[in-house]
């Protein structure tokens, strides 16, 4: 009987080759193919797709019998499961108000930091853009087009940081303001 299973085991598992940058286990000319030492098959099994608000609604078939184990592998799990809470490896643990606050605040800091980069960022450009006409370098003078794709280019660049410092200042609207509580 253990021979008649190994002989089903190694029919099963073909000899796989690499052609190339192909591996098969059906090359066209075995010749230009090397054939591949037998390894041992890992399954990896997928993720289950969630079900559709359509699936969701139509119950499930209830199974039989479900198995159940008398005892619970982790401390203290059998009081999630009386909770009724999912048993998960990691439950995140929410930061007390005081910590939350000092996040948010060095949040804001840090967007203002960069407000004031961008802006600072955005008056040297319009300064080297003036107007339109910026000074032309001496590679420029030959070639009037090369000129034309920086001024592009440096008016691409001041619209994208004005684009920048709207978005950061939005940003720092949904940020609240940290009062300071100081107790009487």
């Amino acid at each position: 009987m253990l021979l008649f299973s190994a002989a089903l085991s190694a029919q099963a598992q073909q000899a796989v080759y690499r052609c190339g940058q192909e591996y098969t286990n059906a090359p066209r000319d075995p010749a230009l193919c090397e054939p591949l030492a037998p390894q041992a098959i890992t399954v990896i099994s997928g993720t289950r797709p969630t079900p559709s608000p359509a699936a969701a609604a139509v119950p499930a078939p209830l199974p039989t019998a479900v198995p159940r184990r008398s005892t619970p592998t982790e401390p203290g799990a059998a009081a999630l499961e009386l909770a009724g809470q999912p048993r998960t490896p990691s439950v995140p643990v929410r930061t007390p108000d005081v910590q939350q606050s000092e996040r948010d605040a060095q949040a804001r800091t840090i967007l203002m930091q960069e407000l004031d980069k961008a802006r600072a960022q955005l008056a040297q450009l319009v300064q080297s853009y003036n107007q339109g006409e910026p000074e032309k370098w001496a590679a420029e003078t030959r070639n009037h087009q090369k000129y034309l794709d920086r001024v592009a280019g440096m008016l691409a660049a001041i619209e994208r940081t004005e684009r920048d410092i709207d978005s950061l200042q939005r940003e720092l609207a949904r940020r609240p303001v940290q009062t300071s509580r100081s107790s009487p």
